[in-house]
């Protein structure tokens, strides 16, 4: 059955896919239960995610890069201006979302506990359905790839070269690769909450600054998690995932009122 597969690539994924999709669900109850937050503020945490990204965002980004995908190839200063370009929309849309969240249906409910529970959603469906689905679909890929014979696939000479391209991308995967996306989870639901958190402010100070300060501490994050993979692969990566998780910690804990005290069960 397991033919030609890396077990330990197998059980790395489904180890990974499994965090991804049950992680998100212990950290919404445990606010729901710590903090009190009604499942309709999570809710439109979650919606907010999925109109600002999965609806919108993605789907464009998809389309462009697939028109812009030679001209990408062939010069690494529009890659770079790509990069850039995708860690600034990242953070213009997910935080525009959350001003608009807080600017409208969550207009009376303007608590740091609230944010905690937006947060917790908006990170949520992220990990659960995007990430999650995304790990889901290279697991298939791995399962393909690597059990298929490709001299006895009926293809063009072109579409052949392809298939061993991805076949040996495949390969070079480390069996413990997907367990570093599970471990970005919990630095990027950090990084929700934290945001979100700063987001609030910008109405409990009435200061239009804090709204920006998140657009660029989430543009800056993704930007130098990129670099930080092209320059010393992926534990460099993560490292600066780590960092930034830290410093969200830090604001979530730094920005809460003395009187936003747990729920007593």
């Amino acid at each position: 059955m397991f033919s030609g597969l890396d077990v330990r690539l197998i059980a790395s994924f489904v180890a990974a896919i499994t965090f991804d999709i049950l992680m998100p669900v212990v950290v919404v109850l445990w606010v729901r239960r710590r903090f009190g937050v009604a499942w309709r503020v999570i809710g439109i945490g979650a919606l907010a995610f999925a109109l600002s990204q999965l609806f919108t965002r993605v789907p464009a980004i998809q389309v462009i890069q697939y028109l812009l995908m030679d001209e990408l190839k062939a010069s690494a200063v529009l890659m770079n201006v790509w990069i850039a370009v995708l860690s600034l929309t990242a953070g213009l849309f997910e935080e525009t979302a959350r001003l608009i969240a807080f600017k409208y249906p969550l207009k009376d409910q303007r608590t740091w506990r609230n944010a905690i529970g937006f947060g917790a959603g908006h990170g949520g469906l992220e990990s659960a359905v995007l990430i999650g689905g995304l790990a889901i679909i290279g697991l298939i890929n791995v399962v393909v790839l690597s059990r298929m014979d490709v001299s006895t696939l009926p293809l063009a000479p072109e579409q052949l070269e392809q298939v061993r391209a991805a076949k040996a991308q495949i390969s070079a995967i480390r069996w413990w690769e997907p367990l570093l996306g599970a471990y970005e989870r919990v630095g990027a639901m950090l990084l929700h909450i934290a945001m979100t958190v700063l987001v609030l402010q910008r109405f409990l100070r009435n200061q239009r600054r804090w709204y920006w300060l998140a657009v660029g501490t989430h543009a800056l994050m993704n930007g130098a998690a990129v670099v930080a993979m092209k320059a010393g692969g992926p534990f460099a990566a993560e490292g600066v995932v780590t960092l930034f998780a830290l410093f969200s910690l830090w604001l979530i804990l730094r920005l809460r009122p003395a009187h936003a005290q747990p729920v007593t069960p």
